[in-house]
């Protein structure tokens, strides 16, 4: 085990203390850990295989949110196995995207969605094929 010391802004620092409290895992260490690896599980590797689902929340009444969420995924075709589609409020609704497909490609498809006017957050949730 190595020690090191690290400094944190106060807002950030409160949210460890509210996790803390929330979790009951006193270790400070343990939760900066656990977050570390967590990050490190996010993390895409180019030629990889994954499988697992994206979530798309967004408010469709904003410009052209919708067609361009269409037209972004219809560019990955290969990698989009499944559309489920969620109405949430009149204006907010999630998408959730099953797919398969090598890192890069996933990236890219997190990425153009990100970047379409109307999406609050893209995060997603993948496995390493082997």
């Amino acid at each position: 085990m190595r020690r090191i010391s690290i400094t944190l802004p106060e807002e950030t620092f409160r949210t460890l203390e509210e996790l803390s409290r929330k979790t009951g895992i006193t270790n400070r260490s343990r939760i900066i850990a656990d977050a570390i690896m967590c990050f490190s599980s996010m993390q895409l590797d180019d030629e990889t295989d994954y499988a697992g689902a994206v979530i798309i929340y967004y408010n469709h009444s904003k410009g052209e949110t919708t067609k361009a969420l269409m037209e972004s995924q219809h560019h990955f075709l290969g990698e989009i196995r499944a559309t489920t589609h969620i109405h949430l409020t009149r204006e907010n609704c999630i998408d959730v995207l099953t797919i398969i497909g090598k890192g890069a490609a996933i990236k890219k498809l997190i990425g153009d969605l990100r970047k379409v006017s109307g999406v609050i957050t893209v995060q997603y949730s993948l496995v390493e094929l082997t």
